[in-house]
């Protein structure tokens, strides 16, 4: 061993180490990507993952259709997680552009915006680029990872509705509450704001001061 491998092997080690330990210890999904969901808002609220616990380990598809994973956007700092039911919503809209206004406050109280809905990836490129916002707005085909939080239901009444069952890549009318959560970098929840009023959302100033919380 060269003297030059004697004192670098230690730094390397020890940043392996300091990963290691950085790295998120996922919660176990609520459900799993092929159970049924409920057919009701309400019920869904009551199982939904909350304040306190551990996220389960979340993938989501880009508008390229790109695999995004949860992990990779703790590794950047704290995680404002916002479940939107689609681009056809005009309250969910109305809460997209209102992080994007606050983006930069958000960014400067420590954390980052993603958003997600069960449509599929072409027209969360479409919501994203149609109302010019700034952060990731993602895809989770199939309500995997809208089930694995819990916040995933059935609305029948959407399964029949043309535009809702095309953008959704189903017929099952499956979307996920309106819910906003805030992220640690440990994966779990420090704020999250869950209802079955789909047209009451989180604020960003709720979240930045959630964010304000959050130790280091």
């Amino acid at each position: 061993m060269t003297r030059f491998t004697r004192a670098v092997l230690p730094a390397v080690l020890s940043c392996l180490v300091s990963s290691a330990v950085a790295a998120p210890q996922w919660g176990e999904p609520v459900q799993a990507a092929t159970e049924a969901v409920p057919v009701s808002d309400k019920a869904a609220v009551e199982h939904a993952i909350d304040k306190g616990a551990r996220v389960p380990d979340l993938s989501f598809k880009n508008a390229e259709g790109e695999t995004v994973t949860l992990a990779s956007e703790l590794e950047k700092g704290p995680v404002v997680l916002i479940a939107y039911r689609g681009g056809w919503c005009p309250y969910c809209v109305k809460q997209l552009k209102a992080f994007d206004a606050q983006r930069e406050a958000i960014g400067a109280a420590g954390g980052r915006v993603v958003a997600f809905s069960t449509e599929m990836p072409e027209f969360v490129g479409q919501t994203r680029s149609k109302n010019k916002i700034g952060y990731p707005v993602l895809s989770d085909p199939g309500a995997v990872a809208s089930r694995a939080l819990g916040i995933a239901w059935k609305n029948e009444r959407y399964a029949k509705i043309g535009k809702i069952a095309e953008h959704q890549g189903n017929e099952l009318g499956e979307i996920p509450l309106g819910v906003t959560y805030v992220i640690d970098t440990d994966g779990v929840v420090r704020y999250a704001f869950l209802t079955d009023e789909y047209k009451t959302r989180a604020t960003p100033e709720a979240v930045i001061e959630a964010l304000g919380e959050i130790d280091g």
